[in-house]
Formats: C-alpha cells, structure tokens, sequence
C-alpha cells in the first residue's frame, strides 16, 4: 500500500515538472516571438551624406499607417548644418523644403534667421492591397530636396534620418532602385515598405483556426443529432443562434482588420459563419420531424 502511494506521488510529481517545463518553453518562446517582432517592426536609417559639414538634416519620422485609406502619416523636420546655420538652429539663407506630401503643401518656404517648422501630412500608398489581410505588403515613394529660391542652380546636401515603429506592423525604408530613380545627396528618394508584424499575422491566423473550430464543433454537434436518436435540448439552439452573432465579433478581434471582404474571411469568416447558419435550420428540422403525439 506505502509503495503503490508513492509511486503515485512520484507519477504526480513528474506529471507536475513536465507541464511546469511546457509552461516554462512557451513563456520563453513568447518572450523570444516579442522581442524578434519588435527589432523587425521598427526602422532607424540614415540616407546622404551625414559627413558633409555644410548640409540640412532632415529627421523624417513615420507617425501613423492607415492601409484601409492608403495612406502613411509622415513628420519632416529640418535642421540645418554648416554655413546654413546661423545662431541657436536658425537658418542663415532662405530655402524651399519640398517633401511631397499630399495632404498639405508640398513645398514649404523655410525663412532666413528663424528655425524651421516641422512639416505633417500624409503621403499615399502607391502599392498594396488591403483586402490581402494579414499578408498585405505596402510600399510608397517620396522624393525630398532642398532649393534656394536665389540661386536655383545650388545644389543642398542632405541628410536624411528615417525612424519607424508602428505597433502591429514592420517598417523598412530604402532608396528607390537606380532603374526608377538617381538619388543623390542633394536630392533623395526614399521607398517605405510596410506589412503586418509576426504577432499581427500569428494572433489573425489563430483567430482564424478558432472561427473553424467554432463552425466544426456546431456543425458537427447538429449531425450527430439530426442522424443519431439523441435527445433535442432547448439549450442548443440559443448556442447555435449566440454563435451566429458571436463570430462577427471574433473576426474584429483580428489586430487592424480591414472591412468585411478580405482575404481572412474568404479563409475562415465566411466558412464558419456559413456552417453555423446551416447548422439552426437542420436542427429546427430534426426537432420538428420528430415530434411524437404523446400516447
């Protein structure tokens, strides 16, 4: 009797360690899956010549990302350098900044002896598809220069800081490809990538699995009954009806889900809520049809 009751309690003890190790390797591999997703999400580049005495910096930081109306939020800040500076940041000459934003003026006036405004606005997104979720890619242009409205053959070096961390996506940014545009250092073209990160991705495929499995388990349960002599409760059905609302509000769970119409509800939205909306009037039917006069 002692040696059967401990055996048990070293079967218990093992049990314990082994779900205490399963535990500890899935809160690792989380941690590990954060910190990788957060090193891919951001970006921190510098384009032009950093070295040349005589230039304007520009710190160009991404603000927001909307790929429903296709379009990056971008902040450009000017500051100059060398003989363009005068005293405490300001500048020494009078330059046009053209950064090429769409939701506000393209080229701005930069005044002698002040410090240069911050330029906001939103540029589009030339490339992508939304309805692509969670596997959309983006990617858009924008060209920046600076000129001096005296000598329009002055050539301005720059350079450029480009800074990206968006929760929820990966951020890259690199100049256009040669075959499409000469960058140089006094004109810049830079071309920003965009597309979901690995936990946006991996929390909307889970999602999607738990959306089939909901639509499975109903649809299942409602066959077994309707081809099996099992008792009809009442209670299945307000589960079939909770479940037919429910899954809406599963498939918006998904991390900035586009409108209905993507390619996650082709995968999985459409399929489960189908097979729920199947499986009430199979259920409605079988309890009908056998129905029995009580004898």
């Amino acid at each position: 009797m002692a040696d059967t009751t401990r055996k048990l309690l070293i079967k218990r003890i093992v049990i314990i360690l082994i779900f205490l190790a399963l535990f500890i390797g899935a809160f690792s591999g989380a941690l590990y899956f954060y910190q990788n997703d957060r090193t891919q999400k951001s970006a921190d580049f510098t384009f032009g010549d950093d070295k040349e005495p005589n230039r304007m910096e520009v710190a160009v930081t991404l603000l927001g990302i909307d790929p429903v109306k296709g379009e990056l939020n971008l902040r450009f800040a000017s500051l100059p350098e060398g003989t363009y500076a005068a005293k405490e940041g300001r500048l020494s000459k009078d330059l046009k900044f053209f950064t090429g934003i769409e939701s506000g003026k393209a080229e701005v006036t930069l005044e002698k002896n002040r410090i240069p405004d911050p330029v906001t606005g939103s540029i589009s997104i030339a490339k992508g598809k939304v309805s692509d979720y969670p596997f959309d890619t983006h990617s858009s242009d924008f060209y920046l220069f600076f000129s001096n409205p005296k000598d329009g053959k002055e050539e301005i070096p720059m350079a450029v800081h480009f800074y990206g961390a968006i929760a929820g996506y990966n951020v890259d940014a690199d100049y256009i490809p040669k075959t499409e545009f000469e960058s140089s250092d006094s004109y810049i073209g830079l071309r920003v990538n965009v597309s979901r990160s690995v936990i946006t991705k991996s929390f909307s495929i889970f999602l999607m699995f738990a959306m089939w499995l909901i639509g499975l388990v109903v649809f299942i349960m409602t066959m077994v009954v309707a081809l099996q002599p099992r008792p009809i409760e009442f209670g299945m059905f307000t589960l079939i009806a909770g479940m037919l609302f429910a899954l809406p509000a599963v498939r918006n769970l998904q991390p900035n889900a586009p409108p209905l119409g993507g390619l996650s509800d082709f995968l999985s939205f459409f399929w489960a809520e189908s097979l729920v909306a199947v499986s009430l009037p199979i259920l409605f039917f079988t309890w009908l049809t056998r129905y029995k006069k009580p004898s």
